[in-house]
């Protein structure tokens, strides 16, 4: 009784977490190549952080590229954080070092809603000029065909999930 009760707890907090990532599926008919690694938020696969509180994600790319960051929050809305940032293969922070505003370092700060918010890395091997995906909310399969399309402007494409959840303060 008490393992059956353990798997039922389980399924019950794996049902909590979002759904994330590219199915092989997705990346054979995406055409993706293993480009990205190691993308996640600086306190790991599903971090919880308070509202207001900073949050960076690195990652590594085997090759040189174009690289866009883009979030779904909870509500389902989509923003576009970073879009066509050139860099060089070997590893990365977002926000970049490199990247001021009036009051220093740029930074993400957790905002409202509450709950887990999913980040897509997209590589190009060439920038992309499509400037209207990723705009609103979307469903998970509007998520998907938005990443498709922006996708298959380049020859040498890649894309690597993560989620972070905010909490209450």
């Amino acid at each position: 009784m008490r393992f059956l009760s353990l798997v039922v707890g389980l399924l019950l907090l794996a049902g909590c977490a979002p759904q994330t990532g590219v199915s092989e599926d997705q990346r054979r008919e995406w055409g993706l190549q293993p480009i990205i690694s190691g993308f996640v938020p600086d306190r790991g696969e599903g971090g919880k952080y308070k509202l207001r509180e900073r949050v960076f994600f690195s990652f590594t790319l085997s090759r040189p590229g174009y690289v866009t960051l883009v979030t779904m929050d909870s509500d389902s809305t989509t923003v576009v954080l970073e879009r066509n940032v050139q860099l060089p293969a070997g590893q990365h922070t977002f926000p970049l070092a490199t990247d001021r505003n009036a009051q220093g370092q740029a930074t993400y700060l957790v905002v409202p809603p509450l709950g887990p918010s999913r980040f897509r890395l997209l590589y190009t091997s060439t920038p992309v000029g499509n400037r209207e995906l990723f705009r609103g909310q979307l469903s998970n399969e509007a998520f998907n065909r938005h990443t498709q399309a922006f996708l298959s402007e380049a020859a040498v494409r890649d894309v690597a999930e993560t989620w972070m959840e905010a909490v209450p303060q």
